[in-house]
C-alpha cells in the first residue's frame, strides 16, 4: 500500500523478485484490459482516466480471476489492491494475506513525482528524475515511446489522493487490528527504501 507515487509498484517487482513469487499491479491489470478493449475495459476506461475508484465487485471480480491462476499458487505480491474494507474482507475469505507494507509519502511529494513520471505503452515506468529512460523519450525495455498518463496531472492526482486518503484510513485501521500493517518512510531514496524492506523480510524468515 501507498499514495500514488510512493514508489509501491517499484518496491513490490524488488519484494517479489527477493521471495520469488509474482507481482499483481492492479493498475496495470486495469489498464491492459482498457488496451484490449475487453467488455470489463470499456467499463471502466472512463472511471479510470477521471481518477475515480473502479466499483468494489468489479475489481474483486477482476483480480480474483487474476489469483485463481495457477502461476499464483506459491505465493503473490498485490500492488494496489485491495484499496477498501470491503475489498479486504473478499480478499480474506479466499487467501491469506501475511504482510502488508505501507510505504509512506505526503501528497505534496506524491503530486512532485507523479508529475515527472513517464510511462510506456507496455507499462514500463520512467521517471525524469529518479528513473531516466537511456534515450530521452524511448523505453529502455521495449522501445516504445514514453508519455504522460492522463491520470498523472497535477488535477487528478489531487482528487485520486483524496480519495485515497479517505478509504484507506480505514484499510489501515482493517490491518492494523490484525497487526500486519508494516510502514516505510517512501520518501527516502528507492534504493534505502529496498534496502530497509529486504532487510526486515529477511529478519522475518529467519
Amino acid at each position: 500500500m501507498g499514495p500514488q507515487g510512493s514508489g509501491k509498484t517499484t518496491q513490490g517487482e524488488r519484494i517479489a523478485e527477493f521471495l520469488e513469487v509474482k507481482i499483481i499491479p492492479a493498475g496495470n491489470v486495469l489498464r491492459q484490459e482498457i488496451k484490449e478493449e475487453s467488455d470489463f475495459g470499456k467499463k471502466v476506461k472512463e472511471i479510470v482516466n477521471s481518477g475515480s475508484l473502479i466499483p468494489d465487485q468489479l475489481m474483486i471480480d477482476l483480480m480474483f480471476s487474476k489469483l485463481e491462476q495457477v502461476e499464483y499458487q506459491d505465493g503473490f505480491i498485490l500492488d494496489g489492491f485491495p484499496r477498501s474494507v470491503f475489498q479486504a474482507k473478499a480478499l480474506d475469505q479466499k487467501f491469506k494475506i501475511d504482510k502488508v507494507f505501507n510505504i509512506e509519502i505526503s501528497d505534496q511529494e506524491a503530486i512532485k513525482r507523479l508529475s515527472q513520471r513517464r510511462v510506456c505503452p507496455n507499462g514500463h515506468v520512467f521517471h525524469l528524475v529518479f528513473n531516466l529512460p537511456r534515450v530521452e523519450g524511448i523505453c529502455d525495455l521495449c522501445g516504445e515511446k514514453l508519455s504522460q498518463r492522463k491520470d498523472d496531472s497535477e488535477e487528478i492526482v489531487k482528487k485520486r489522493l483524496k480519495i485515497y486518503r479517505q478509504e484507506t484510513s480505514k484499510l489501515l485501521n482493517y490491518y492494523q487490528v490484525q497487526k500486519k500493517i508494516v510502514v516505510f518512510d517512501g520518501e527516502k531514496n528507492i534504493p534505502l527504501v529496498t534496502d530497509e524492506i529486504l532487510n526486515y523480510l529477511k529478519n522475518e524468515i529467519r
